[in-house]
């Protein structure tokens, strides 16, 4: 009876370790063999932005690298929330990914009190891909040439004077409300479905300012369609070296990053992840596309998944810290 039992409970446990140890290899052959089929870049706002330059641009390089077609699927909405919490919820296989912005992924979790996602534990970083520095800009009839005449122009005009922004809770609405604090003036936010409207109305004078990222802007303030009054950056940027920071105009700190990167679904094989990020990588260092990026106004980066997870994390930290002294929420 007994001898019977040991036998049986021998025969079980070689059994399941040896299906074990076949799973094993099997796991680590499909994450091998990745890709096997085209691979979806989900961005979560509309075609036409700078973002989508970036994704397009970087997904050319991919399909050559990893031997598979990238499609760029845009599902705008919701502050981009809705095209996050699409790949969110998508097959952990590695065949969707999320361009990551630091809208929904940084900001959003501060600015929303019910997302369908939480921006921590459902996305494995894979990579940063660009920084897009944002650039004040007004429109011509707007009678300010720097930063001190414009805030003086808006004191004296309470209330008359909109900024436009791709939409609540997005870096470029973001920063006007921190001017807005810091000036201490009274303006109107008008949120739009992505950064390409809110420069067509900007443009048209239908708003008379806003906080663009520079590939955005870059054309129409070459053509004087647009006003350049300062950089939302540390530093000046090549593009534009006779036009201040915020701080060297008088504005302390006031320093707005709208970074790109690259993330999948929480579950995505460890393997699948690194993989993507050398090949990214590997295309973020291509001379011609970082001469693309710089040229129109984008810092190309690119980091290790862990080293992502970390600036994601810092930069959330920072943005909870302006959102709790804006005031600014959205439903």
């Amino acid at each position: 009876m007994h001898i019977a039992h040991y036998f049986c409970s021998r025969l079980v446990t070689l059994v399941f370790g040896g299906l074990a140890l076949l799973s094993q290899p099997a796991a680590a052959q499909v994450s091998e063999a990745w890709p096997t089929k085209p691979i979806r870049f989900v961005v979560p706002y509309v075609a036409g932005g700078a973002s989508d330059i970036t994704v397009r641009s970087i997904a050319q390089l991919l399909t050559t690298s990893l031997g598979q077609t990238m499609m760029v699927e845009n599902k705008a909405g919701g502050g981009g929330n809705i095209g996050t919490d699409f790949v969110a919820k998508a097959a952990p296989d590695g065949y969707t990914f999320l361009m990551a912005y630091a809208g929904p992924i940084a900001i959003n979790p501060h600015l929303y009190k019910n997302l369908a996602f939480n921006a921590q534990k459902d996305f494995a970083p894979v990579s940063l891909m660009a920084d897009a520095p944002l650039i004040l800009a007004v429109h011509p009839s707007v009678p300010a040439n720097n930063l001190a005449e414009l805030i003086a122009y808006l004191k004296a005009n309470p209330d008359k004077v909109f900024f436009g922004s791709s939409g609540t809770g997005g870096a470029d609405h973001l920063a006007g409300e921190l001017f807005r604090l810091q000036a201490d003036v009274r303006i109107n936010h008008i949120p739009f479905k992505g950064g390409a409207q809110a420069v067509v109305d900007l443009v048209a004078g239908r708003t008379q300012m806003e906080f663009l990222t520079i590939p955005g802007g870059l054309s129409h303030i070459r053509a004087g369609r647009l006003k350049a009054i300062a950089l939302a950056s540390s530093k000046r940027f090549p593009l534009f070296p006779d036009v201040p920071t915020m701080t060297e105009a008088g504005m302390k700190d006031f320093e707005i990053h709208n970074w790109y990167g690259l993330s999948a679904p929480a579950g995505t094989p460890a393997q699948i992840i690194e993989r993507m990020s050398r090949a990214l990588q590997q295309a973020i260092q291509d001379p011609a596309l970082r001469l693309r990026f710089q040229e129109i106004g984008l810092v190309p980066m690119s980091n290790t998944p862990e080293e992502f997870a970390e600036f994601i994390k810092r930069d959330s930290e920072k943005w909870k810290k302006i959102i709790q002294g804006s005031g600014v929420t959205a439903e």
